[in-house]
């Protein structure tokens, strides 16, 4: 695991370039507490906040959740519907079945496609990217 400061320094530089990239497909891309927060508005559907859980990034991929402004996990129908794939069977939580993401490499059924095969091709900018285009499903 990376220490606090060089992990701060790592994820905000993923977030400058993930901004480039997302531009204004995104409402605001922010940092607190190792989270990256990304708001963001589906047309018809309205404004969500994703969370990407970044603690012992890159060692672990992202946890992704939507949550509202207390931080809180929302119920499934408060998730955009296409970035919503049902309950997690192991960790029991509404997830997004996308590789990248620390749900997917922990679901059952993705146990050997490790994250190691990942870790340094898929950043940040690019699971935002993924995780965008699939809110606009």
């Amino acid at each position: 695991m990376l220490h606090a400061d060089m992990l701060q320094e790592l994820l905000t530089d993923e977030v400058k370039v993930a901004r480039d990239r997302l531009g204004n497909r995104i409402v605001d891309l922010s940092i607190a507490n190792f989270n990256v927060y990304c708001r963001l508005v589906v047309p018809g559907a309205g404004e969500f906040r994703l969370r990407l859980a970044g603690r012992s990034y890159d060692a672990e991929p992202f946890r992704v959740s939507v949550v509202n402004d207390r931080d809180e996990i929302q119920p499934p129908h408060l998730w955009p519907k296409g970035l919503y794939n049902g309950q997690h069977l192991s960790l029991g939580v509404p997830f997004a079945c996308v590789r990248g993401t620390f749900e997917y490499h922990v679901h059952p059924s993705h146990l050997t496609d490790v994250w190691e095969r990942y870790r340094h091709k898929i950043r940040l900018a690019d699971l935002l990217d993924h995780l965008v285009r699939r809110c606009d499903r």
